[in-house]
């Protein structure tokens, strides 16, 4: 599945597989003045190709290495030749892609090794200028990217959603709020996120989100303080945990979000 959504002179490309109609979880990347941020998993690499050749893409970026944000840059690659350049330190993952649990090759599917160029502080379309940010913790390669003329910012997955409930096992919570409120000082006025699209009210956004955040770290230590084990927090906090959990084998779950904030 690939849907594609206008906002101005930006493009989102909405994708995800599918099992019987139904999207598994679903990504997106942006379009903007030739410059393509993301390319989606490798499941939806056709889908994406097939849009590319529809539109100028001059050159093309990864916030991070995860398979449903830079899964799409070997057929890309191959086919238009396209510049791809990803962060510094997902550089050697891309070269060398690691085996993936079995839930994240069904759901997005298993990339191949891709030689990609190292991401600068800056990249130049024919009129804009983005700043790569990096932001750290959902992945340690982790960037931003920011227009501060336009008060853009494509935040990959440093966003996702205000309140978030589940969380990989390999995220840094400590150092996603440090992410979080450096954004937020660049005061930006649109979000373009991964997985919930554009967001107008950005700043805002990310204020309630770290405010969130804190007042669930802050709940979490004072039952701590009483003796209790992380899974009893994180039922008491966000409920039992659910099919995400099951599904993932504890990769991705509540739990996990949980005790990343115990270590904040």
């Amino acid at each position: 599945m690939l849907r594609v959504t206008e906002h101005g002179p930006v493009t989102r490309l909405h994708m995800a597989r599918t099992v019987f109609g139904r999207a598994l979880y679903p990504v997106s990347a942006y379009w903007v003045d030739g410059l393509l941020i993301d390319t989606g998993c490798p499941g939806t690499a056709p889908q994406m190709l097939a849009w590319c050749r529809t539109r100028p893409i001059r050159q093309v970026v990864n916030t991070h290495h995860h398979e449903d944000h830079a899964g799409g840059n070997g057929l890309l690659q191959r086919a238009l030749g396209l510049p791809i350049a990803a962060p510094p330190g997902a550089v050697p993952i891309l070269a060398h892609f690691p085996r993936l649990q079995f839930y994240r090759r069904l759901v997005w599917g298993q990339p191949g090794n891709v030689t990609v160029e190292p991401l600068g502080n800056t990249v130049e379309t024919d009129r804009y200028r983005f700043e790569a940010i990096p932001t750290p913790g959902h992945s340690p390669d982790h960037v931003c990217f920011f227009e501060p003329r336009q008060g853009w910012l494509f935040s990959g997955d440093l966003f996702i959603h205000a309140r978030v409930r589940y969380l990989r096992a390999d995220e840094d919570m400590g150092a996603t709020l440090q992410s979080l409120r450096q954004v937020l000082k660049l005061a930006p006025r649109t979000l373009f996120c991964a997985h919930a699209g554009m967001v107008e009210d950005a700043t805002d956004a990310i204020r309630r989100k770290i405010a969130y955040l804190e007042e669930l770290a802050q709940k979490a230590h004072v039952l701590q303080r009483q003796g209790l084990p992380v899974e009893e927090i994180s039922r008491r906090l966000l409920g039992p945990e659910d099919q995400m959990a099951r599904i993932t084998g504890g990769h991705f779950s509540k739990t996990n979000l949980i005790r990343a904030l115990l270590l904040t």
